[in-house]
């Protein structure tokens, strides 16, 4: 009796103990879960681009719920659809908005919490079928902006330890909160850089129409230039300016009479003195903006046919005098110029093509410029077939290609073709 009675306490204290171990256990949890939260805030407040926001919002998400995987779905209004870019490693999703556990949670605002998917009559068994992968819970949360709208929805699967509960779903929704306002900044921020992009091209093919040149041209010489800048190592800024100021390279050839730009064969000395004035045209055109996008669309349109050993024109700048952006672009225009038909010459092989880079490096190229583009080439190549030119009855005789794996160099002594390029 003495023992029972003794017993009695110590298990009353086991009991403490363990309940005091758990609650600290969940304040721990609670402590790292408002700190990831104040972390999430601030990564998504500079976030202005909406790839790179859902990219962030999937991994953060995963990492505050312990979540396997999780999925940003965005209302589609006018299509009436969910889609989701970023699916943590799956491909694009698009789905009814009225369908499915998202759209229940869309169309009703309540959060919706599976312990056991395939006990649910609701989650479709066909999308693990598919991918491969096993879904054993799952959390949906809708996401709110702060007029009250429905913008999408969070879900995450598969909780690392456990099952989803009430906690992880008050977590979710301030996590959805967050990321609406996010969400729609970045929208707003992506419809006005292709405000920017529509309005770059149109007056960039203005130019380009004077010399015969296409739309085709302007999205090669930006997917040119964004690569190489990538592959040198730009910040992620940069190179999205300098993909939509590349285009502006050739604006100065508006103030070029027609009768030079489309003349067939070489130029007099007087034309071709006219005709170096275009990046000068193009400057002064571009001058005096306060916004940074127009400011490096004038260096490219001033320093795009600048030289390397200090050759080049308008003002005979040499190395690094050059700025990079007109470093860059030089290549690049040069490269598509070579590799295509212009009404005073045919389009050159690719063999030719790469010879006559390789053996500017150092006199019209920056080295660097050009050991990047041979790292680069099968992007570039890529990019050249996906905006390939339309064959018309001007362009349809193309050069015998010579395969770009393995092929022989030209010999050193073989005399670079004379090109002209404006």
């Amino acid at each position: 009796m003495k023992k029972s009675r003794a017993a009695a306490p110590s298990s009353r204290a086991a009991s403490l103990i363990e309940r005091l171990r758990r609650e600290n256990r969940e304040l721990r949890e609670w402590r790292r879960r408002l700190s990831l939260l104040l972390e999430y805030g601030k990564k998504i407040s500079v976030k202005k681009e909406l790839d790179s926001l859902l990219h962030l919002l999937v991994e953060e998400s995963k990492r505050v719920l312990r979540a396997d995987r999780s999925t940003v779905f965005l209302l589609d209004k006018q299509a009436n659809e969910l889609w989701a870019r970023v699916a943590s490693g799956d491909a694009l999703i698009r789905v009814p908005a009225n369908k499915g556990i998202v759209g229940e949670a869309v169309s009703t605002g309540n959060v919706i919490i599976i312990p056991d998917a395939y006990a649910d009559r609701r989650f479709n068994p066909e999308v693990d079928r598919s991918t491969g992968y096993r879904t054993r819970n799952l959390l949906t949360a809708p996401m709110r902006n702060n007029r009250g709208e429905i913008i999408g929805a969070f879900q995450v699967l598969n909780k690392t330890r456990g099952n989803f509960d009430a906690e992880d779903a008050e977590i979710l929704l301030i996590f959805a909160e967050q990321a609406a306002t996010a969400v729609e900044n970045a929208q707003l921020y992506d419809e006005v850089r292709a405000a920017a992009r529509d309005s770059i091209f149109r007056l960039a093919a203005a130019a380009e129409y004077k010399d015969k040149d296409t739309r085709n041209h302007l999205e090669r010489m930006s997917h040119y230039s964004a690569i190489l800048a990538e592959e040198m190592g730009m910040p992620h800024n940069w190179v999205q300016n300098i993909q939509l100021a590349s285009p502006m390279h050739d604006i100065g050839k508006l103030g070029v009479p027609d009768a030079i730009l489309k003349k067939p064969g070489k130029l007099e000395p007087p034309e071709r003195q006219e005709i170096m004035k275009h990046p000068e045209y193009g400057a002064e055109i571009l001058k005096n903006s306060d916004n940074e996008l127009i400011q490096m669309s004038e260096r490219v349109a001033r320093s795009h046919h600048e030289k390397w050993d200090g050759t080049g024109y308008p003002l005979g700048l040499k190395g690094e005098q050059i700025p990079i952006e007109g470093r860059i672009v030089a290549l690049a225009d040069v490269f598509d110029a070579l590799t295509s038909r212009r009404c005073y010459k045919p389009a050159f092989s690719m063999q030719e093509t790469l010879h006559i880079i390789r053996e500017g490096s150092g006199k019209h190229f920056d080295p660097k410029c050009v050991d990047t583009f041979f790292r680069a080439l099968p992007r570039l190549v890529k990019v050249m077939e996906d905006f390939m030119d339309e064959p018309t009855a001007e362009n349809a005789e193309t050069p015998k290609e010579a395969p770009l794996n393995g092929e022989p160099p030209l010999p050193s002594e073989t005399p670079l073709p004379k090109i002209r390029l404006v």
